[in-house]
Order: structure tokens, then C-alpha cells, then sequence
């Protein structure tokens, strides 16, 4: 994997430790910072003190699913034009226009691709 200087924040919300942990391997040699959150509420939280570049969300989260913390991200003027990428275990076409009707930028299937989400990092971030 090539090193690259993308010097941007990112935030992972997703409940897995596991899969931040994955995530983040894979994201962090291009020169991002990586911040995280395990729920919507503490990601809501996280955002009134820093505006990342971009947001990787799952959906199947307890709390606050992703569409609703999605939702409510972009409801704020100042973190509407932050792109959000889904990166989920649904395959559900519905979930896919739901995620796409409330502004994601992109939407990853589980397992991914490495090589997609690199791409799609270097893309929106």
C-alpha cells in the first residue's frame, strides 16, 4: 500500500471496536487521522468540538441506527456538505436509496474491498 499525505480528520462510527480497528489499519498509512465513536450520541457528541473531512458510519448500531445519526448530522448548516460513506453489512437495495436520500456520498458493502475504500477515501476526503 502506497503511503500518501491526504492530512485530513476522519471519523469512524461504527459499534465494533474490531471493525474501526480495520478501518482504520487500512485508512491511516495515507496520512489521515483517524478519530472514532462507538454510537451515534458520542459521534453527535465528538462533532460540536472538531468537523472532520469525512464520516465512515455503519447502520446496525445501538442507541442511534447510522440513518438516523446520518439524519441528524446533516440537519446541523455546518456539517451538511461533510461527505458520509456507509460501510455496512446490509446489502438491502432499500438500505442503499435510504442512505442515498439523506445525502451519502458513498456506500460500501461487508466485507469490503481494501482497494474500494482507499479509493473512495482518497475520493471524498
Amino acid at each position: 500500500m502506497e503511503v500518501n499525505d491526504l492530512d485530513t480528520d476522519i471519523l469512524i462510527i461504527d459499534d465494533s471496536a474490531t471493525n474501526i480497528r480495520v478501518v482504520s489499519n487500512i485508512i491511516q498509512p495515507l496520512g489521515c487521522k483517524i478519530f472514532a465513536a462507538k454510537s451515534g450520541p458520542q459521534a453527535l457528541s465528538l462533532l460540536t468540538s472538531f468537523k472532520p473531512s469525512l464520516i465512515i458510519l455503519d447502520i446496525q448500531m445501538p442507541e442511534m441506527n447510522g440513518f438516523e445519526c446520518c439524519k441528524r448530522i446533516k440537519s446541523v448548516a455546518s456539517r451538511t456538505d461533510i461527505p458520509i460513506v456507509f460501510l455496512s453489512g446490509s446489502h438491502d437495495e432499500a438500505d442503499q436509496l435510504q442512505a442515498s436520500d439523506l445525502g451519502a456520498s458513498a456506500y460500501l458493502t461487508k466485507p469490503f474491498c481494501a482497494d474500494e475504500l482507499i479509493s473512495v477515501v482518497k475520493r471524498f476526503a
